[in-house]
């Protein structure tokens, strides 16, 4: 039999082991909690692709095409088109519960469809251009974790951007390589009829793709923010200064001349990692020298300059720039 000192410690055991499972269970759930309260991301692979991952560990591709981190099983495939830089499903590994939603699925009747997966929300919306046929595009709109992220799919500057105004979209991400989607101009001008919070640019370049870095600096809002292909951000519903807001360009590029082809005058962009003595100039199709733009020293930062081949023939140019020891040539066309 127990004697009365046997019973208090039994009693004393007892209490110290109920304290201790009771710690262990707020532990438990301070983590769940911290879990859950683990903000979404968002992943650029470059070109209009890109992957989204829910607070919850949801897995959403967009328009899956360029080379990338795909190691995530993804819940959710969307496809703004059919055009092959846009859908190329074999990139990526699905779920057995994976749900594809194109434009076929999107777009039924006419009318522009939304879909439920899981805690995830998602609106079609209408995404044309003249390379674009309005029946076989679209763009989305998802709700990640209250946070509203639009992805503009391949579109022209369109009347129904208007009407995103009254969505109070999070992000906005638009297409600027002025080929086969709007010009950086026109995404200015988009950004304005959506009312965004903030605007990240894609598929920045015709294929085959990198970044246009003078394409991005066109691009002239304040509340811009630079991903670049390979990199990810937290999305937040209000930026703070780690949320990568952009200003000076990081890599010496040459853009493409804009518009190309071109009569008679066309615009060319560059951006400049340091200070350096610039010089570009203008070959014609057999090398020879036509026109020298720029011959100075000058700062980091992007710059812009006009050719005028006002005088000139048709036919191919070359303008090459060289800045210290970096070099690089592109071609543009003169059409008359």
């Amino acid at each position: 039999m127990m004697n009365a000192s046997g019973c208090r410690s039994l009693v004393i055991l007892f209490l110290c082991t109920f304290v201790l499972v009771g710690f262990e269970i707020c532990d438990a759930n301070t983590n769940d909690r911290s879990l859950l309260a683990a903000s979404a991301t968002f992943t650029y692979l470059g070109h209009a692709t890109v992957k989204i991952k829910t607070s919850s560990g949801m897995v959403v591709y967009i328009d899956p095409y360029q080379p990338g981190d795909y190691a995530d099983s993804a819940d959710v495939v969307l496809i703004t088109h059919q055009h092959s830089d846009h859908n190329r499903l074999t990139l990526v590994k699905q779920k057995s519960t994976c749900r594809v939603i194109s434009n076929v699925e999107a777009i039924q009747n006419n009318n522009y469809q939304s879909f439920s997966v899981g805690n995830l929300k998602i609106d079609a919306v209408a995404a044309y251009n003249a390379n674009h046929q309005k029946s076989q595009c679209v763009g989305y709109i998802l709700d990640v974790d209250g946070i509203t992220l639009y992805h503009a799919g391949d579109t022209g500057v369109i009347s129904e951007m208007a009407d995103l105004a009254a969505k109070n979209l999070t992000y906005a991400l638009l297409p600027m390589d002025g080929i086969f989607t709007i010009t950086p101009e026109q995404a200015v001008q988009a950004a304005s009829m959506i009312k965004a919070k903030y605007y990240i640019p894609i598929h920045t370049m015709g294929t085959p793709d990198t970044y246009s870095d003078a394409n991005v600096a066109r691009f002239t809002v304040t509340n811009k923010i630079i991903v670049r292909p390979g990199e990810t951000i937290e999305l937040k519903s209000v930026m703070t200064s780690a949320g990568k807001v952009a200003d000076s360009p990081p890599t010496f590029t040459l853009g493409q001349n804009y518009p190309n082809p071109f009569n008679p005058s066309t615009r060319i962009f560059y951006s400049l990692p340091a200070d350096a003595h610039v010089l570009l100039k203008v070959y014609d199709f057999l090398g020879r020298e036509t026109a020298e733009l720029v011959n100075r020293r000058q700062g980091k930062g992007t710059y812009e300059i006009v050719f005028d081949a006002d005088n000139r023939p048709s036919g191919i140019y070359f303008y090459r720039i060289q800045a210290g020891e970096l070099t690089e040539t592109r071609k543009s066309l003169l059409l008359r």
